[in-house]
């Protein structure tokens, strides 16, 4: 009596298998976005280190300009 007939243990057997693909889906899908969002982050961060160094390269440029004029302005007042 407490047992269950061959079909019907085959069928349980299935649908919890089931189950176990859905959860492998969402595992993967999980480490698919965090994958994608670490691509994102890291774009996003290069692109800040680029505009960092033009800014560095900008500012010595004028860090050096401002010498020029400096040493100009010098060599005109003192003999």
């Amino acid at each position: 009596m407490g047992e269950e007939p061959e079909e019907e243990r085959e069928g349980n057997a299935e649908e919890k298998a089931g189950d176990d693909r859905e959860i492998e889906g969402g595992v993967f899908a999980a480490v698919d976005d965090v994958s994608r969002k670490a691509a994102e982050a890291q774009r996003e961060f290069s692109a800040e280190v680029e505009k960092s160094a033009d800014k560095d390269e900008e500012c010595a440029e004028d860090e050096e300009g401002a010498a020029d004029f400096a040493e100009r302005v010098h060599n005109r007042i003192l003999p």
